[in-house]
């Protein structure tokens, strides 16, 4: 019996095990299509308009959805929304997102912007958290800077979590899986009075790892995580309400599963490598939200604080050979505060207005260690070559068997906006409305530096005895200063028919901001004693230009549509968009040694393309959908001095990205049988090009997750299946000293859960 075969039969049997008939009643379905979901009634602190109502392309999972697919950190969304695509690959600390060919995956400053209950997490490492309590997430496709700024140059991804009001009650959840895969969490909702109520929940997660590292036979990945939240919410008086919330994680992991990579049969090998790769991490968020409704409009008072402290380290050859390795600490604090504005009454003259401030401290220690093999390469095998050639008269011994290499770095940013947005909800004909929105965003950010290393020679010189010896030291020093200041308007204009059926087209600007390349910095050192000793040095120019890179903008132009097109049974949304990118950044490796990761700013490119998400109920219990994104992404103008990559594609963009499945839902009448819900979901990704010269991709690929439920009193079991076919696909690749490693997907993995709710 073939794999597949056993498979089905495994399903059949856990189908026939759960699914227990009765007489059906209303539908209360657990597992959810989002883009049912998608039509609620939800309003925003930021929007004029009801959230489905808006003139954009939005997309809502609710927390059935989310729970039940499997998407307990923003990782799990990927490919469930249009265009979407969020790679699961190395550790927490990389967490990049695309929305329609728009993303990074180098910076820490985001090109999507994530919010969790209005707080905006500012920096990519504090992304990738456990999902608790949730109600719904939100993502808003193209650029949202009026209303959010910087670092929403692709879209916006919310997470609202529940109420403290809503559905008083506790639930506590018991999962398990193959490769030792644990989950523990538990949630609380309490009403004290009509006034008062509190949320309290906590987590415990306990992973084995899906990989194994072949040269210390050890698994990666494995490692735990634990965590909580507390939310407070009450209402002081009438028109007044106060939130307070803490959320809490702390985890540690091995990680970083890179293999090396044949061009050749475009398969990747199974991670080797010899040193530690790890990742742990501390993340707090505190937030106080203080609204206030006043008779025809509403103000929203956010305040946050967000700290984190991470350690990562890291095997940068990704070889059992001792040839370099980087240990990175950080440790960022940063305080966010907004006001907020907006019109609440039934007039035609909608607004929002607001003003926003920040301030980030991030200070890095980042040093480099070459090993023996690594001393070796970078150092020994140039000082002989330059002999042997006879570009030297003498022959250089390197003495150190190890070369550290030190790095700190002080990184200091602050930033204020002010924006406003009106809607005139009937322009000449009922149904008919315009936005006009503008802001203003300010930056200013500093980086104090010091990065510095010592090599051991010996100068051997025919017939000279004795060698010379000495120390060669080199330091890098210094401090930089850059500020940006951008407008960020928008323009829409929409058609909507009771509220059921829309068509608007929207014309908005996006902003990311610059940065510093601190990666760089054991590359300059290098350089500045291999480019003349003693005395080698670079100005300090030279270095400005390496570490820093500038802002990057884009306009985005789409049209769409959306609504019903069969009252309650068919749902169908789709829209056309162009993105016109400038000073796109873009990661390469550079320099002497070939592996310092540097951002560059690499011109103009442009992505294009559509979406169309649809949703049919076949019958009261079964209901199938269908997501699908096309983005065609090019430069039109990029060189890194060495080749010209005009008209080449975009790298780590997937060309296409679709969800689709069948969901079935009924309610069983018979004695403590309440529920059985079952579902099966297609996903699928690519082609992803990885590089800029668009010689290594990794062509569309799919996976099948099959899952199913049962409620039983007060306890819901489920079972689940993720990669089904176990599908054989790439998440990552890059190249580092002439070559190329990946990451492979996550293989056929099965579990089962308990869930109590009392």
């Amino acid at each position: 019996m073939s794999t597949i075969s056993k498979r089905a039969t495994l399903i059949i049997s856990l189908l026939s095990a759960l699914n227990l008939y009765g007489q059906v009643s209303d539908k209360d379905t657990t597992i959810k299509n989002f883009q049912l979901e998608g039509v609620t009634i939800i309003t925003t602190p930021k929007e004029t308009y009801f959230l489905n109502q808006l003139p954009a392309s939005t997309s809502i999972i609710g927390g059935a959805e989310v729970e039940s697919g499997g998407k307990n950190s923003i990782k799990g969304l990927s490919s469930s929304v249009p265009n979407l695509f969020i790679p699961d690959y190395g550790s927490k600390i990389t967490s990049a997102i695309y929305i329609r060919g728009i993303g990074s995956r180098f910076s820490p400053s985001p090109s999507i912007g994530l919010y969790e209950d209005n707080v905006p997490f500012i920096d990519k490492s504090a992304f990738d958290f456990e999902f608790l309590d949730v109600e719904r997430v939100e993502i808003l496709r193209g650029p949202q800077g009026t209303l959010y700024g910087r670092n929403a140059l692709g879209g916006i991804v919310h997470i609202r979590t529940k109420s403290p009001f809503s559905d008083p009650g506790t639930e506590i959840s018991l999962k398990a899986g193959t490769f030792s895969q644990y989950r523990g969490s538990f949630t609380t909702r309490n009403r004290i009075n009509d006034r008062l109520a509190f949320s309290l929940g906590g987590f415990l997660n306990s992973d084995g790892g899906f990989f194994k590292n072949e040269s210390t036979g050890k698994r990666i990945g494995n490692g735990y995580s634990a965590g909580g939240r507390l939310r407070v919410a009450y209402n002081i008086a009438r028109r007044w309400k106060i939130e307070a919330a803490n959320q809490f994680e702390f985890s540690d992991h091995s990680a970083y599963p890179y293999g090396l990579y044949n061009k050749g049969t475009g398969k990747s090998a199974a991670p080797s490598f010899n040193d530690t790769s790890s990742y742990k991490r501390v993340l707090n968020t505190t937030s106080l939200v203080v609204t206030h409704n006043a008779p025809g409009w509403r103000m929203n008072l956010i305040s946050a604080y967000q700290y984190l402290k991470d350690t990562m380290r890291l095997d940068q050859d990704f070889t059992p050979q001792s040839v370099y390795t980087m240990s990175q600490s950080q440790k960022f604090g940063n305080f966010t505060q907004e006001v907020v504005f907006k019109s609440e009454n039934d007039k035609n003259y909608q607004f929002v207005s607001g003003i926003s401030a920040f301030i980030q401290n991030n200070y890095t220690d980042a040093p480099v260690l070459f090993g023996e093999d690594g001393v070796k390469r970078f150092f020994q095998d140039n000082f002989d070559r330059l002999y042997t050639t006879g570009v030297m008269p003498f022959h250089i011994k390197v003495g150190n068997n190890t070369i550290p290499v030190s790095g700190e770095y002080d990184q200091r940013s602050w930033g204020a906006a002010a924006f406003h947005q009106v809607t005139l909800r009937k322009v000449f004909t009922e149904g008919l409305s315009l936005t006009l929105g503008l802001r203003y965003e300010y930056e200013k950010q500093r980086l104090d530096y010091n990065s510095a290393m010592n090599l051991s020679l010996s100068f051997v010189r025919p017939g000279v005895p004795r060698p010379i010896s000495m120390e060669i030291p080199a330091e890098v020093t210094g401090n930089e200063n850059q500020s940006f200041g951008q407008f960020l308007p928008k323009f829409s204009v929409q058609y909507s028919k009771n509220n059921n059926l829309k068509l608007f087209y929207t014309s908005a600007r996006g902003y990311k901001a610059g940065g510093y390349n601190i990666q760089m910095f054991s590359d300059i050192v290098q350089s500045k004693i291999m480019g003349g000793m003693p005395g080698g040095a670079q100005t300090e120019g030279d270095i400005s230009d390496k570490i820093s890179y500038k802002p990057e903008y884009n306009w985005n132009h789409e049209i769409g549509f959306s609504g019903w097109i069969i009252p309650e049974k068919f749902n169908f949304n789709a829209s056309l968009f162009y993105i016109d990118s400038r000073d796109q950044q873009v990661v390469q490796f550079a320099g002497a040694t070939g592996f310092g990761r540097v951002a560059k700013n690499a011109g103009k490119s442009y992505s294009t393309g559509g979406e169309i998400s649809s949703s049919y109920k076949i019958s009261k219990e079964l209901e199938a959908f269908l997501n699908w994104g096309y983005t065609y992404s090019k430069f039109t103008q990029y060189t890194d001095n060495q080749n010209d990559y005009s008209g080449k594609f975009v790298p780590f963009v997937p060309r296409n990205t679709l969800n689709a499945g069948i969901l079935y839902s009924v309610k069983i009448n018979r004695g403590n049988f309440r529920q059985f819900n079952a579902a099966i979901r297609y996903n699928g990704a690519g082609k992803i090009y990885w590089t800029e010269q668009n010689d290594v991709a990794q062509k569309f690929y799919s996976t099948v997750d099959i899952e199913s439920s049962v409620k039983i009193s007060i306890f819901e079991i489920s079972v689940w299946m993720r990669n089904f076919t176990d599908s054989e696909y790439n998440t990552f690749y890059f190249e580092t000293t002439g070559k190329g490693f990946a990451q492979a997907g996550v293989p056929f993995n099965v579990g089962a859960g308990l869930k109590i709710k009392f």
